[in-house]
């Protein structure tokens, strides 16, 4: 993010996409992927945000992301991570979460939203 901000031409693009996964590994700052990436649909395992985010409040210092699996997408999973990547050749994290598995089938859906404040 700072290398976006500060610097005239940035190195690395902007987080656009989301992976889920079945780890359960505790976040640690030197995680560059998640712990077990799971395939969203039809062989990617990678998805845009929700079109229109982030949404930035400057006035509140916020950025909100949102992303959403709908019922085809990775099914027969017990989701237990989300992750927020770009698109760079050699894709970048982020922001990494765990969290209470969600067993995943063609009736559930999900929407992840992530806020991230200064």
């Amino acid at each position: 993010m700072l290398n976006r901000t500060f610097k005239a031409t940035p190195d690395y693009l902007e987080p656009s996409v989301f992976k889920v996964g079945t780890g359960t590994g505790t976040p640690e700052v030197s995680d560059t992927d998640l712990g077990t990436a799971v395939i969203i649909s039809g062989g990617a395992y990678i998805k845009d945000f929700i079109s229109g985010y982030p949404i930035l409040d400057e006035t509140n210092l916020q950025a909100t992301i949102r992303c959403f699996l709908n019922s085809l997408e990775a099914n027969g999973n017990n989701l237990t991570e989300f992750g927020i990547f770009n698109e760079d050749g050699t894709p970048l994290m982020f922001s990494r979460a765990v969290h209470t598995a969600i067993n995943k089938t063609s009736s559930v859906q999900i929407a992840y939203v992530e806020k991230d404040k200064l």
